[in-house]
């Protein structure tokens, strides 16, 4: 069954949470020849003139076939590149992306992945047309989602922009990308390990709404991925196909969660607060899938400690007493400059550090204590077991491989600052037992 097949198969079938589950996105193709199939999508989306965005890289792998097949086709077309061989989603980007735009066109078609993804998306919503993407590379997991993830005065930002009404993943195209991109693109999935783990302790500690349907999606997704790993570096088409896959349906799942939550959880903040440092003091970033495998191995690591805790309610309570707000948040700005300004101001709201509410979480915690374990040990597989998929990939186990040498344990604390989720990070706080992250 195809992707599209399964995913509109999943929506008609009414969903026990109550939620009817849905996606902005009309059409996926995923298969060899893929990219052949715009003429026909363009017909029947009434198009005149598609606008093409490209940067120098995916020009080269697949926006000039793109512009051959719309002329072949006789079918009136712009188009901007841009020439920078690292193009950063900023400000700049975002303005000569918005600039170039013709005002002629009714579709926008990016080729890429991360970054022109993120700006195709931001140039549809600005001029209210339908948006397609040509994948390059099977990399992240942003093609269905509404989102843009983008740098604005020097801040990491999340924008409301278009969720693409057609993806189209090209295995000819895909199976070609850079390697480091392959397993990055597993990285992202593999994350879903801890997204999963954690949604769902979430909805016993905080009663946040949780989705079984949602979550088992994203959980055959993975074990696909998982299950053909050992073939993606050798550029298999059924392991490209599969993450591609994966990824697509992680965006879909979270618009029907209508939130991050299968698909994010703390090993994503971890990556997060990497790139805010990096906006703020230039410091060394990798690929987010990278930076989100590294994380999801130490996050599995930390999760076994979890399992081998026994809560102790007076020790809980008297290192809530002791925390000095005041002082974490002077450090929490030193570590992060202008970024931790949004994630105190979300405190002021949020308020997880109110000690009446803290202790409401515990006495949960601890009643619930062996569900919260049996949720780890069902969700998140052993730290051996993602060594081993991590060998056989040939990928970084540790930051320090990557180049990434911020203070761990401290970027371990801020990850439960960045959103209001409830993470590991926050569940160990609760406890008053951050410092196994050490142990």
């Amino acid at each position: 069954m195809e992707i599209k097949e399964y995913l509109d198969n999943f929506s008609k079938i009414p969903c026990g949470c109550g939620k009817v589950h849905s996606s902005s996105v009309k059409d996926i193709i995923v298969k060899s020849g893929a990219i052949l199939e715009l003429t026909r999508l363009i017909e029947e989306f009434g198009v005149k003139k598609p606008f093409v965005l490209a940067d120098a890289n995916t020009f080269l792998v697949a926006g000039k076939r793109v512009l051959e097949i719309l002329d072949g086709a006789n079918i009136k077309n712009s188009t901007f590149t841009f020439k920078e061989k690292e193009l950063k989603p900023d400000d700049c980007a975002i303005e000569k992306a918005k600039s170039n735009f013709d005002n002629s066109c009714d579709l926008v078609i990016a080729v890429g992945s991360g970054v022109i993804n993120d700006l195709g998306k931001i140039v549809a919503h600005e001029f209210n047309l339908p948006y397609f993407i040509v994948g390059t590379a099977p990399s992240m997991d942003g093609y269905a989602s509404a989102t843009s993830s983008v740098e604005v005065n020097g801040l990491k930002v999340s924008l409301n922009t278009k969720c693409a009404e057609v993806i189209i993943g090209d295995i000819d195209i895909l199976k070609n990308a850079p390697e480091k991109m392959l397993v990055a693109g597993l990285g992202d999935m593999l994350a879903k390990y801890i997204s999963l783990a954690e949604w769902k302790i979430a909805s016993e500690i905080v009663g946040e709404y949780y989705c079984e349907r949602v979550a088992d999606l994203v959980r055959t997704a993975l074990k696909t991925c998982v299950d053909n790993a050992g073939g993606l570096l050798k550029r298999d088409e059924k392991a490209v196909k599969a993450v591609f896959e994966g990824l697509v349906i992680g965006g879909v799942a979270m618009a029907y969660a209508g939130a991050s939550r299968p698909a994010s959880g703390v090993e994503h903040y971890f990556s997060h607060i990497f790139d805010m440092r990096s906006l703020e003091f230039n410091t060394k970033v990798d690929f987010h899938g990278i930076q989100c495998a590294v994380a999801t191995l130490l996050s599995a690591k930390l999760y076994e400690k979890v399992l081998l805790l026994t809560p102790n309610k007076e020790k809980a309570l008297a290192s809530v007493k002791e925390f000095n707000y005041q002082k974490y948040k002077r450090q929490l700005k030193a570590f992060l400059g202008k970024s931790a300004l949004a994630m105190v101001e979300l405190e002021k709201t949020e308020k997880k550090y109110c000690k009446r509410k803290h202790k409401k979480r515990l006495e949960i915690i601890l009643q619930k204590w062996e569900r919260i374990k049996e949720i780890i040990k069902s969700e998140i597989p052993t730290a051996k077991a993602l060594e081993d998929l991590f060998d056989l990939l040939g990928a970084p186990k540790t930051f320090a491989e990557i180049g990434i040498d911020a203070d761990l344990y401290f970027t371990f604390l801020a990850t439960k600052d960045i959103r209001d989720k409830y993470v590991l990070s926050r569940l160990l706080w609760d406890l008053g037992e951050t410092e196994i992250f050490y142990d």
